[in-house]
């Protein structure tokens, strides 16, 4: 568990974010028999954005599986996340508590309930040292099931019954599926050229909230490193509620020893 809370710190975050789509929204027979109308990039791109999952605060309860090359396990996770300040997150193993987890706009901190021990790093850290493709903004991005842009400059196309979006600059390169019906995101993947790394995200589930968006209660991640290594995460959210104030208790207690 250590490994996985603090070796593997940064897809955590990345994550922390994201159940196979095993639970497929339902569709019509007839629809899926219509071929999809040919639209311009513009177009697409203003319904990708039009549709972005928006609140003050956020939480929800989390069922994630993970699986690394050296371990594979399960646990639950509690999240909850004030736009723009701070993203709060606790994981309990067998309903005890494993670690406890609270980023800001320009720090992450870290405590290991197992092993008595903390860490405090900050985004400017990940980023240099394991080429972390997202900041505060990103992550909370991700986390509420909306898109990243590395460019918008993109260029549309038609696969089966879904839309896609691609482009890329000169260093990374990003693409999107759109639902043929609602235009819901479906999957973004994100590639750093020079590295290798890629993330591939999906999402299925989607289910309107009180307020009538649309929320995708399953994902699932794939990171794929040459020199890190491969990694998958799945998560099934519940219990979601938006724009409802929460506490963001995070005290580190005096015995626990400090690790880089």
């Amino acid at each position: 568990m250590n490994r996985l809370f603090l070796r593997g710190l940064p897809v955590l975050l990345l994550l922390a974010v994201l159940a196979a789509p095993s639970c497929k929204t339902a569709r019509s027979a007839a629809t899926d028999e219509l071929a999809l109308k040919e639209r311009s990039s513009r177009f697409l791109l203003k319904k990708l954005v039009q549709q972005q999952f928006a609140a003050e605060w956020f939480s929800a309860r989390a069922k994630i599986d993970y699986e690394d090359e050296y371990e594979k396990t399960k646990f639950t996770g509690y999240i909850r996340l004030r736009r723009d300040s701070a993203i709060w997150m606790v994981f309990k193993k067998l309903s005890v508590e494993a670690a406890r987890v609270l980023i800001t706009p320009d720090s992450v901190y870290v405590i290991d309930r197992i092993n008595n021990q903390y860490a405090i790093k900050d985004f400017a850290y990940l980023q240099r040292a394991y080429r972390f493709p997202a900041d505060f903004q990103g992550l909370q991005t991700l986390l509420l099931g909306n898109p990243i842009f590395f460019t918008t400059d993109l260029a549309a196309s038609i696969d089966g019954q879904r839309y896609a979006l691609q482009g890329q600059t000169t260093d990374r390169a990003n693409a999107y599926m759109l639902d043929g019906l609602t235009y819901l995101l479906r999957e973004l993947v994100l590639a750093d050229l020079h590295t290798g790394r890629s993330l591939q995200y999906s999402l299925s589930g989607y289910e309107p909230l009180e307020d009538q968006q649309n929320f995708s209660y399953f994902r699932s991640v794939v990171i794929r490193s040459p020199d890190l290594g491969d990694v998958s995460v799945d998560i099934e959210f519940s219990k979601v509620e938006i724009n409802v104030p929460k506490n963001l208790q995070f005290e580190i207690p005096d015995r626990y020893t400090k690790i880089d």
